[in-house]
């Protein structure tokens, strides 16, 4: 601090602090208002942080949602091939054993004739009489006509089985393409899931980023804050200083006069004592150092 002996001069500098204080206040309240106005910004970017989170948490459910649904499926596709398969099995072994009956019978004949023909020969057994060796034919051709019987109705039984198992196998393949057709709806949604996940998660950091910088902002105006409080607490005190010197000084000008006006008085009253003048009681008081 810069001594000043001078009223004057300590008072130009009194009025200089003043100014400095002020603009210091000024400049302190400046800051701490834009403090302010950076804390209700950041404030609005953390309720969007808050709001970008929670989006971010329910489309990570719905993701894990769809994942689930994607696996329901793709197990039950896996099921599906794997029936398709067995059915597509049996089809051709069917289909084998078809032709193999088929062969073996040559010409099919109808059911109906066949039974007619049995019926047929058993009726001449019962009513005729025959010979022992037309009797062992008629026999033999009985057994030889229910066996062709049982083939053509085992033919038949394996044809039905065989248009079964196609429409089995018709059926297993539309269902088939229709959970191919879900697992692409479902693969398509949680594709478009994930891009709106890396959106917000890019959004996120994006705000992260202005609360940083709105932190770091907030943390370099405290600073200056601190500074310019410091700044002004050293003005102040330097004004509280120069204050006092000026009263100082002032009381010091002051005494110099009441001294030099009790001299002055105590001087005149000591000439009226020797020249035998009666004394007043203020020169009675200049005599013995009294002063108003």
């Amino acid at each position: 601090m810069t001594e000043y002996t001078d009223e004057e001069a300590i008072i130009r500098e009194l009025n200089n602090l003043r100014e400095r204080i002020k603009e210091v206040k000024t400049h302190r309240r400046e800051v701490a208002e834009e403090i302010r106005r950076i804390k209700e910004l950041r404030r609005d970017k953390i309720l969007r942080i808050k709001e970008l989170r929670a989006q971010l948490n329910n489309e990570r459910e719905i993701l894990n949602k769809l994942k689930e649904e994607r696996s329901r499926l793709i197990n039950e596709r896996r099921e599906l091939i794997r029936r398709i398969r067995d059915v597509k099995n049996k089809l051709f072994s069917t289909k084998a054993l078809m032709n193999t009956i088929g062969k073996d019978l040559g010409r099919i004949t109808s059911l109906n004739k066949i039974r007619a023909r049995i019926d047929e020969l058993e009726w001449r057994i019962i009513t005729e009489s025959l010979p022992l060796e037309e009797e062992n034919r008629i026999i033999k051709e009985i057994a030889r006509l229910e066996a062709k019987l049982s083939k053509v109705l085992e033919v038949r039984r394996t044809k039905e089985e065989y248009s079964e198992l196609k429409a089995e196998l018709k059926s297993l393949i539309i269902q088939l393409n229709d959970i191919n057709t879900q697992i692409n709806t479902v693969s398509t949604k949680i594709k478009n899931v994930r891009e709106r996940i890396g959106e917000l998660k890019n959004q996120i950091n994006e705000v992260q980023e202005e609360i940083n910088n709105h932190n770091d902002k907030i943390k370099e105006l405290a600073n200056k804050l601190v500074t310019l409080t410091e700044e002004l607490n050293n003005l102040i005190n330097e004004y509280r200083e120069l204050q006092s010197k000026l009263r100082d000084i002032r009381l010091s000008k002051k005494k110099e006069v009441e001294e030099y006006i009790l001299k002055e008085k105590k001087e005149r009253a000591l000439r009226k004592l020797k020249e035998g003048k009666r004394l007043t009681l203020e020169d009675l008081k200049a005599l013995y150092g009294e002063t108003e």
